[in-house]
């Protein structure tokens, strides 16, 4: 896990080298470390290793913005349905770590709050306007001089448009406290425009909003996540789910890198399992233009999303549904956590052949559990998952769960139908077909999902890979010429930023059989046109609208362009490979 940060100037260079913003050859270089990686609050755990990307340039103007304290914010539970706050107080709270090696108590404040009664307002999704009333004033705006700057806006736009009014206008620079706010949603059609919808809303991130440092908050562009106070849907994004927590991602180092991501996710994923829809929008906070994002939504546990088995709050079983991500801040976001060591960091001989042993890593849990048991058990599980198929792979050793989930001699024959028992094989070739297609960095490091049900009505009895998420570290090299996701990290990139290969991938990639079934599905979605059309279609998104793509960006359209003929080159190369 360790690594360097890297230094600004090598990465605004390797950026630029991207965007020619022309046509771009075979060996341009499109890489741009970044990440978007969610920060949870329940437990934490002080590391002393630096696990994170290189820091990214700004992308859009900075906003003028007063830095006096703010006085009153109402928090809001990550996993509550209530986002009342009931009393003033500021009040110690001692909480014990989830990470089994590394048991402390951990002492912090929670922030003062004030009395605030939240009244929710009905939200727009069929695009009727609301029920008049006082919520604009009650959050102290002026609703005739805010609706006179929606309507300038929206006669000036082709693009959607959210606007964020904060309640009494106050800066939102908190990772961990919601702030009160005003959602509307307009430059759209009228079935998806949402005026006065009550919410909170956060940044979110770690690199991509300087690590909590308010004063680049206040500077430059940050992600952010609205949590609203009823479930809603926004812009119709999958198929019309109504939710309440949706992320605005922001556009980094190109304009459409975690679209390509999400678009070509779902061609590949969907619908067996899930993939986050998108839309790309303008931002405003407070009237105050903060650039072009991407709306997508927030992986989680949600029948429209991760839809695993959720128990009643304080529930201890095992038999519960898993949502885990292979995380480089595992312990720095106060949620639960454990170590994967990879069949005691086991060595292999990857696709390219370089053999070398895997590196432990960290794995967060991002489904609410209630008891240290339940995260030795996933932790178990899922160190037991991949010693099955290490041992059938490498040593032809068949092994399976007995019913206590101890590793036992299995029934079967060969590595195919071993790892079939305990793994959705489907799903993991999928997700490496788009991390391999996409090369994104992160894929054995941070952002990278599985999720696994043991509840009676299971949809997801098997480890299953699914929710891609964060592609704004890929894209990277010569398009042709080399496996990145099947092959171990090389050494240059090791000692810059760490080891992040997947060890899921060089593993499954060795094998005959795998290999065989990653062919036929390549040749089953290349073949109807679903990535070509993906390709296409972001080329022309990019042009499309290319003033308001280009408003106060750094990177012009053209680089989003060049960023979908880079995946087009990558494709025609894979083709080679495995449409044989």
């Amino acid at each position: 896990m360790k690594m360097k940060l890297a230094m600004m100037s090598l990465l605004l260079a390797a950026a630029m080298s991207l965007c020619a913003c022309g046509n771009s050859d075979s060996g341009s270089d499109i890489s741009k470390p970044d990440s978007s990686s969610e920060t949870s609050v329940t437990t934490t755990t002080t590391t002393t290793e630096a696990k994170t990307k290189p820091e990214t340039t700004t992308t859009s103007k900075p906003e003028t913005t007063t830095t006096t304290a703010e006085t009153t914010v109402t928090t809001v539970s990550e996993t509550s349905d209530v986002d009342n706050t009931t009393a003033s107080f500021q009040k110690t709270n001692t909480t014990t770590t989830q990470n089994p090696y590394n048991t402390t108590t951990t002492t912090r404040k929670k922030p003062a709050t004030t009395t605030t009664t939240r009244k929710p307002t009905t939200t727009t999704t069929s695009g009727t306007t609301m029920k008049p009333n006082s919520v604009y004033e009650e959050y102290g705006h002026d609703q005739a001089s805010l609706g006179r700057f929606i309507n300038r806006i929206d006669n000036n736009t082709g693009i959607p448009v959210i606007n964020i009014s904060t309640k009494d206008s106050k800066s939102v620079t908190s990772r961990e406290v919601y702030t009160d706010c005003i959602v509307d949603l307009f430059s759209c059609d009228s079935k998806y425009v949402i005026t006065g919808a009550t919410a909170g809303i956060r940044v979110r991130g770690n690199s991509t909003a300087y690590y909590g440092d308010v004063s680049q908050i206040l500077k430059n562009q940050v992600p952010y996540r609205i949590k609203f106070d009823a479930k809603t849907n926004m812009l119709g994004l999958n198929g019309g789910a109504e939710c309440k927590s949706w992320v605005l991602l922001k556009s980094n180092w190109n304009l459409i890198s975690d679209y390509m991501g999400f678009k070509l996710g779902s061609v590949l994923v969907e619908p067996d399992n899930y993939c986050s829809d998108c839309q790309l929008v303008h931002v405003y906070v407070n009237k105050a233009f903060k650039g072009v994002y991407l709306l997508c939504e927030q992986t989680q546990v949600n029948k429209n999303r991760v839809d695993i088995y959720e128990p009643a709050n304080g529930y201890t079983g095992n038999d519960i549904g898993y949502l885990v991500e292979i995380d480089n801040y595992a312990g720095d976001d106060e949620g639960p956590w454990f170590d994967v060591d990879y069949n005691n960091n086991s060595t292999v001989t990857d696709i390219e052949g370089t053999r070398r042993a895997f590196e432990t890593a960290q794995y967060s849990i991002k489904n609410d559990i209630y008891a240290q048991s339940q995260n030795d058990f996933i932790k178990k599980y899922i160190n037991g998952v991949f010693t099955i198929m290490y041992e059938a792979c490498e040593n032809d050793n068949f092994l399976t769960f007995d019913g206590n989930y101890n590793l036992v001699k299995a029934p079967y024959t060969n590595a195919k139908d071993t790892i079939a028992a305990v793994a959705d094989i489907d799903s993991i070739v999928n997700m490496y077909i788009l991390d391999e297609l996409v090369h994104d960095n992160d894929c054995g490091e941070g952002s990278f999902f599985m999720a696994v049900d043991f509840s009676a009505d299971s949809k997801m009895k098997k480890l299953t890979f699914t929710a891609p998420w964060d592609y704004n570290w890929g894209y990277e090299g010569n398009a042709t010429g080399k496996y990145y996701a099947a092959a171990f990290n090389d050494k240059t990139f090791v000692n810059q930023f760490g080891d992040r290969t997947n060890p899921w991938y060089v593993l499954l990639m060795t094998e005959d059989w795998f290999r065989d079934m990653v062919s036929e599905r390549w040749k089953e979605v290349y073949t109807s046109n679903g990535l070509k059309k993906v390709i296409a279609d972001a080329k022309k998104l990019c042009m499309a609208h290319y003033d308001e793509y280009s408003k106060n960006q750094q990177w012009a359209p053209e680089c989003g362009v060049s960023l979908a003929e880079w995946v087009e080159k990558r494709m025609k190369w894979l083709d080679k490979q495995w449409n044989k």
